[in-house]
């Protein structure tokens, strides 16, 4: 019985470690940035959107969740990788970047830019302003939790400027990976690509095909991918790429069988392989080690002149990388002492001016030397870096062997993709989009397909609604999975003229929960202001016939609520059309007043002035001007009578007051005011009959009522309006004294000089008139 335990547990182990790393490659998140720059004025390319459109469905087929972008001007392009960089932050640790960029690129001083639709280069102080620094999206991309980030950059494309101002170097500056990045070129450092006649660029096809080669490593990808492009172009264009990502692992696709072995290739070295099997070996490789292995063993080879100028390209690229590290005269003396007519010998002058010394190095300095070079061969290493491009076409390359790089007829369903061009775009700001891409034969499906999105676009951040890749779950053991159909194109397209679009772009709809704080609401001094919804949401690919996998919580859309799983064929409830209104916490100034029930039982209300806005009380109980000296009524309320009853003052009464909503607030509670607290109300003096009220006997004389806010005399006068002094009419009696009416003061007055006069409040004493 231990035996048997023992070797349940030997084999459930052993399942475990063949499909963990299958498992964990499949939990992974996976977003793409695919731009494609083309309608450059007078300067269109031919096949970069095309190349662009063609990555995106390939990665799309892959599981990756594509930003696209076309066309872009330098603040759309800005904004559409603002947009990629907050989903990278979002991303779980463990997860993978791409980045493909198509267009037109060019170098100075050792950065590379991206040049955008809309930009003005005529000199190469143009350059920083107008293009978009390659390295500035790097950096960024650093700082994302992502494991893998793939930076690939087809924009080796020729770009000259013109006649005025300093020469640039051609092409794309070598530039060292990150850690945790890898980094291609569609061509060497320094050498420039041309476009292909077909609807596709020779890079982009290689790429896409290489992509589907299930449990191929990266390393591995980018290697055939560069050999499968120089034997496209004959030798011309030679892809570039430098891999920095330590420990990390990464395959496109899973092989289906989780038993299979690994794709392991019998390493040879160049000196044991014919000279045409050697070449092939050191092209793949791409390193300058292995140039010069293949001179040695073959110095003087026909194919000896091609490796030399590849190795002086690499080698002269890889002193401006160390050159720039340095950043000193000395550095950049040497540079011009090694390479005088060098492409980056007009960037060694302007950084030569910038540090403020002279151009022409002096008779006697340091030179720098760089050990992690390999030394030039002796007698080998003599050509010019100016005639390498003239070399490489005049020298046609060999074969590349078959087991190096098998032929492309094997992928059926790939190769019939390339070979018809792509329907035109449906909208401006969205790449071309070909036939949806089927998952390779031997491959193992990713776990979900999402929607590419577009955020630059004339209706906004739209999703792509394109077919589901194609899954031909049969042949990965599922018996009830969708069986694989005959043809690619649909017979029917859902969309006219695009049989990869499964249905009508529809813009992405902006989703803002009401009741949820805003982002600049809501928090408190100090604190980080509340996340609002996601600008662009993750949208999966519905898949016919087959399960769809419920969403982790923090994948589906922030203002779009899951759906609750209920039996089909029910309509959910129907939702109230008017929105729920919530209760005040207070009562609403002029807020709308119904009906007062007192109507409908026929009594007569009091005449409001003013019923929609109600004077405060300070004003209702200020005397008028006429009422000084006259004593306001005193009304008290009767014996046994509430508290709450008030005489009727032009307002309807607190508890039968109206307020804005449905819901009447609460009723405040009564309580009793202490009689020293108590004071007297008077009603604003009108014209208007009274009503009549029936108060106890008052005394005779009765003091004047204290009002309500307590200031000294001299204040209450200085508040009180001023009346200007009375003025004599002009013509009649200007030769007599002003006459001043003495007027007694029973309230507040103060006695004049002469003590015979009486100065009332607000107006001016006689002594000051005279």
């Amino acid at each position: 019985m231990s035996r048997l335990k023992r070797a349940i547990v030997i084999v459930g182990l052993t399942l475990a470690a063949l499909g963990g790393p299958a498992s964990a490659a499949f939990a992974q998140d996976r977003l793409a940035l695919v731009i494609g720059q083309g309608a450059y004025t007078g300067r269109s390319l031919a096949t970069a959107i095309n190349d662009a459109g063609l990555v995106a469905q390939t990665l799309t087929s892959a599981g990756f969740e594509v930003i696209q972008g076309r066309d872009l001007g330098a603040n759309d392009l800005r904004s559409l990788v603002r947009d990629f960089l907050d989903k990278a932050q979002d991303l779980e640790p463990g997860s993978t970047v791409v980045v493909y960029l198509a267009g037109h690129g060019v170098q100075l001083e050792g950065e590379n830019y991206l040049v955008p639709v809309d930009a003005r280069i005529e000199r190469d102080v143009d350059v920083p302003i107008e293009g978009f620094r390659l390295s500035d999206l790097v950096r960024s991309l650093e700082r994302s939790p992502a494991q893998a980030r793939i930076v690939v950059a087809d924009m080796a494309r020729d770009y000259p400027l013109a006649a005025a101002g300093e020469p640039i170097a051609r092409g794309l500056a070598l530039m060292e990976p990150p850690a945790g990045f890898l980094m291609a070129y569609s061509s060497a450092p320094n050498i420039t690509a041309v476009d292909g006649q077909g609807p596709y660029g020779p890079y982009a096809t290689a790429l896409a095909e290489m992509i589907r080669q299930p449990g191929m490593p990266l390393d591995e990808v980018f290697a055939r991918t560069r050999l499968r492009t120089h034997e496209a172009t004959n030798g011309v264009q030679i892809p570039w790429h430098s891999a920095n990502l330590g420990q990390a692992s990464f395959v496109f696709f899973e092989q289906a069988e989780a038993a299979a072995p690994p794709l392991v290739r019998e390493v040879r070295r160049i000196e044991e392989v014919p000279a045409e099997e050697a070449y092939a070996i050191a092209v793949e490789r791409d390193t300058i080690q292995d140039y010069q292995a293949f001179l040695r063993r073959y110095p003087d080879h026909r194919l000896a002149r091609r490796v030399t100028a590849l190795l002086a390209a690499r080698r002269e690229a890889l002193v401006w990388r160390r050159t720039l590290a340095s950043n000193t005269r000395e550095a950049y003396w040497t540079y011009l002492r090694r390479y005088p007519n060098g492409p980056h010998a007009p960037d060694s002058r302007r950084r030569l001016a910038r540090l403020s010394a002279p151009y022409a190095p002096p008779a006697a300095f340091e030179e720098v030397v760089y050990d992690d070079l390999p030394p030039p061969l002796p007698e080998v290493e003599r050509v010019e870096v100016v005639e390498v491009v003239t070399i490489i076409r005049d020298v046609p390359p060999p074969r590349v062997p078959v087991y190096l790089l098998p032929p492309p007829d094997e992928d059926e369903d790939f190769v019939t993709i390339i070979r018809e061009p792509p329907p035109p775009p449906v909208m401006a700001g969205i790449l071309p989009i070909p036939m949806a891409i089927p998952v390779p034969v031997r491959a193992r499906p990713p776990r979900s397909f999402y929607q590419p999105i577009a955020p630059v676009t004339p209706r906004g951040p739209v999703a792509i609604p394109v077919a589901a890749p194609p899954v031909l779950g049969a042949l990965m053991g599922a018996e009830g999975g969708p069986r694989p159909r005959r043809g690619l194109r649909p017979e029917q397209p859902v969309v006219p003229r695009q049989p990869g679009l499964a249905a009508p772009i529809q813009p992405i709809p902006a989703s803002v929960d009401r009741r949820g704080p805003r982002e600049d609401r809501g928090a408190r001094p100090g604190e980080a202001p509340r996340a609002g919804p996601v600008r662009l949401p993750t949208r999966p690919i519905p898949l016919a016939d087959v399960p769809r996998e419920r969403l982790r919580p923090e994948r589906f859309d922030a203002g779009e609520p899951p759906r609750p799983d209920g039996p089909r064929g029910l309509r959910p409830a129907a939702r109230d059309p008017e929105p729920r209104r919530l209760r005040p916490e207070a009562p609403v100034r002029d807020a709308a007043r119904p009906g007062d029930p007192r109507t409908d039982r026929g009594e007569i209300l009091p005449r409001q002035p003013r019923p929609e806005r109600p004077r405060p009380d300070s004003e209702r109980e200020r005397p008028g001007w006429g009422d000084l000296d006259r004593p306001a009524p005193r009304i008290r309320p009767e014996q046994g009578a509430p508290a709450a009853v008030r005489p009727a003052d032009g307002l309807p009464p607190p508890e039968e007051r109206h307020y804005r909503g449905t819901d009447r607030p609460r009723q405040p509670v009564e309580r009793e005011r202490p009689a020293t607290m108590e004071r007297p109300d008077r009603e604003r003096p009108s014209r208007r009959i009274a009503p009549q009220f029936e108060r106890p006997d008052a005394p005779t004389v009765q003091p004047r009522p204290v009002p309500r806010m307590e200031v000294p005399r001299e204040e209450r006068a200085f508040r009180e309006m001023q009346r200007p002094p009375a003025q004599p009419r002009p013509g009649r009696g200007d030769d007599q004294p002003a006459r001043i009416r003495p007027t007694p003061g029973p309230s507040g007055g103060r006695p004049s000089g002469n003590g015979s006069e009486w100065c009332r409040p607000g107006y001016p004493c006689a002594e000051r008139l005279r």
